[in-house]
């Protein structure tokens, strides 16, 4: 008589066993096992007096095996966070019923643009990026971080497939974001040949914490600045003992409110105001 052990692999990793009487049968099949799954096999031999003598199964050696596979349940409470103009958080809880089976996820995003009033959703090509290193909250969920445009309503959808068969993906449920809107723009309110004044709006209910910075090409630093007065949301910095006829390169340092680094803007130093030049002397 020969009798099946089948054992495999959840997700809380532990081992299921079940146990098939074959007799003397030289073939079996088992049936509704789940896709994608590594099973361990092992055939035992038994006869009459074995089990008369409670004597054990005598095994032979193991067996590995894996069933094909198949799409994965989709990734489920896909969650959006705006940390700062250029970037977002995305949640996801894993796919139930993975078996210990490894799974790549990808985040997919689709601008959403609104040309002469109507929406239209630009489905066409979209980006995508392949999550390597999982992070995990402690509730179970995933997360990760992706670079957006500033101002812009996006789609944003995770997808799961087994590893090395991405045509075998099973994609999540689509979740609207909207980014925050860049910092306003610095504006030079003052300038003389050792000053300058450098206004900008404050952006409401966003940030927790800004400053202003500068240089020119032959400081080796960023300089922060000290002397700021704030009237409603207009935020004014005052800059003193700057060389004359000099081309200065200006940036703000903002802290928002769901992400603790700071975030630097604009990345290309794109605001440059001069100092005035000394006066020539008349006649």
């Amino acid at each position: 008589m020969y009798n099946i052990s089948v054992s495999h692999c959840l997700d809380n990793d532990l081992n299921e066993f079940k146990e098939y009487n074959v007799t003397h049968e030289r073939y079996y099949k088992i049936q509704n096992l789940t896709p994608f799954t590594e099973y361990w096999l092992k055939l035992a031999l038994s006869n009459f007096y074995d089990n008369k003598s409670s004597m054990s199964l005598r095994f032979g050696a193991d067996m590995i095996l894996k069933t094909a596979p198949d799409k994965l349940n989709a990734p489920e409470n896909v969650t959006v966070q705006v940390l700062t103009p250029t970037l977002a958080k995305i949640y996801w809880m894993p796919p139930k019923k993975l078996n210990c089976a490894v799974v790549n996820y990808e985040v997919h995003w689709m601008s959403v643009l609104f040309p002469n009033d109507t929406r239209k959703i630009t489905f066409q090509m979209p980006p995508k990026q392949l999550i390597n290193n999982l992070e995990h909250t402690d509730d179970g969920k995933v997360f990760t971080k992706i670079q957006l445009l500033p101002g812009q309503e996006y789609l944003v959808y995770v997808r799961v497939y087994p590893g090395n068969f991405s045509n075998f993906f099973t994609d999540s449920s689509n979740k609207s974001i909207y980014m925050y809107s860049e910092p306003n723009n610095l504006t030079l309110s003052g300038v003389s040949k050792n000053s300058m004044n450098i206004s900008w709006i404050l952006s409401v209910n966003l940030t927790i914490n800004y400053s202003l910075q500068y240089k020119n090409d032959a400081m080796p630093k960023w300089q922060k600045v000290y002397n700021i007065v704030k009237n409603n949301d207009k935020v004014t910095h005052y800059i003193e003992n700057l060389l004359p006829q000099t081309l200065y390169k200006f940036r703000l340092i903002l802290r928002y409110r769901e992400h603790m680094e700071d975030f630097i803007w604009p990345p290309d130093e794109g605001f440059t105001f001069r100092t005035l030049g000394k006066q020539m002397k008349t006649l």
